[in-house]
């Protein structure tokens, strides 16, 4: 099935119907799904508040994730005339800042990972848990940053090796790792191309990086399509890449192929087949053998099967979305930036579930920590520690703001 490439018109019903009404994403009401019940007028309006927030000094945020077991989180952080990038690291739970201290570090008592120099504006963070190695593209110096991360006797991480560092494409906007770390493909916008990279190790860490490989994402230069690449993931023996200007899916075959053979000429990592997507990709999730991209423009979510890769599906969420990810079981969670939104809906989250059916999706408006201060939230993350489930969401309106929200009880269960 095609996916349309269209601007949704604009819902002037707002965000604020919650229990027993109509929602943006659907004429479903929330009482029709499995174990929720019609609520009293308050429960109506309904918001995610942040129940706290990682403070990382009003900088701004590049990208942050989670180690494997969730007692962390990593983010990537600029501050400084010199525009120099921090790599940060936190408890989930207490949120205490671990590292050493390094002047400049705009954490609370300056403790940091590590500091790379220079205005590299990154818009992206890796992290791989087999080699404890953080991979950060510098998107304004065409160069990918590679450090590993050094943890104590007690698994409290204490500091970042000096970032070892290799040339790849034109502006490297997203990057993706294959699992046992010695693989890296960035998605480089302004080249409009992946670069492969091999991380060879010496000792258990990083020595040193080569691009063995560079796929064009616009392979007929008589007539080039500029596709713009935004996002990247990987799925066993192949590379998904998000291109925005061309609202598709691309494929990259035979990922993991042996350096040696395609350096060789034996082998190749190439460009595969491309599905379409809604309008203006940004991002891209797994869940199972399906994709999930979050499209800016269409105000919508599409899934794609990836054996053959195709479209499948299209659902409405919020105005301007621009991250997602998934609950790893049976829930699609969109960030919707609501910047487009002429009628003042705002900023929200929506929660689908996989199968993109609208009968089970929620919007929910979300506030900045401090009532009334702008919220534009971006990059998120679901965290399952227990019984504690949160949303972690990038407030980019607040610069350096990382907000927790608990997760509404809609998302503890499937549908």
């Amino acid at each position: 099935m095609m996916i349309s490439k269209y601007k949704f018109p604009v819902v002037a019903a707002g965000l604020v119907l919650l229990l027993g009404m109509s929602f943006l994403t659907g004429s479903a009401t929330l009482s029709s799904l499995p174990g929720v019940q019609a609520g009293t007028r308050e429960q109506e309006q309904q918001e995610l508040t942040p129940s706290a927030k990682l403070d990382l000094g009003g900088s701004k945020v590049n990208g942050f994730l989670f180690t494997a077991d969730s007692k962390y989180v990593f983010a990537s952080v600029s501050v400084g005339r010199d525009s120099s990038v921090f790599l940060v690291a936190a408890d989930t739970g207490t949120r205490k800042f671990y590292g050493k201290k390094i002047r400049g570090c705009p954490v609370d008592g300056e403790i940091c990972l590590v500091q790379i120099r220079g205005n590299i504006n990154p818009q992206d963070l890796a992290y791989n848990e087999a080699k404890k190695v953080l991979f950060v593209p510098g998107f304004d110096d065409d160069t990918l940053y590679i450090s590993q991360v050094a943890f104590d006797k007690d698994g409290k991480p204490t500091e970042a090796k000096a970032a070892k560092k290799v040339a790849v494409g034109a502006g490297p906007r997203a990057i993706a790792v294959t699992e046992d770390g010695t693989r890296a493909f960035t998605v480089n916008e302004r080249g409009h191309t992946v670069s492969v990279v091999d991380v060879l190790y010496k000792d258990g860490a990083p020595d040193k990086a080569e691009v063995i490989a560079t796929i064009k994402l616009d392979p007929d230069e008589e007539n080039p399509t500029y596709p713009s690449p935004a996002d990247i993931a990987l799925k066993g023996d192949k590379a998904y890449a998000v291109n925005t200007d061309t609202w598709q899916v691309c494929e990259i075959k035979n990922i993991n192929a042996k350096s040696e053979d395609v350096k060789a000429g034996k082998e190749k990592i190439e460009l595969g087949a491309c599905a379409a997507t809604g309008a203006y990709p940004r991002a891209i999730t797994m869940l199972e053998d399906q994709a999930y991209v979050v499209n800016s423009l269409g105000d919508s979510v599409s899934q794609l099967s990836l054996e053959p890769l195709e479209s499948k599906a299209e659902a409405r969420v919020g105005d301007a979305p621009r991250g997602i990810t998934t609950d790893g079981k049976c829930w699609i969670i969109v960030t919707n930036t609501g910047v487009d939104d002429t009628e003042g809906s705002g900023a929200s989250v929506t929660f689908v579930n996989k199968n993109l059916e609208q009968s089970t999706t929620l919007t929910l408006p979300v506030t900045a920590t401090v009532p009334g201060d702008p919220i534009v939230p971006t990059q998120v993350q679901f965290l399952s520690v227990q019984d504690v489930t949160t949303l972690w969401v990038l407030n980019v309106g607040g610069r350096g703001e990382l907000n927790i929200y608990t997760a509404p009880e809609i998302v503890r269960t499937c549908p």
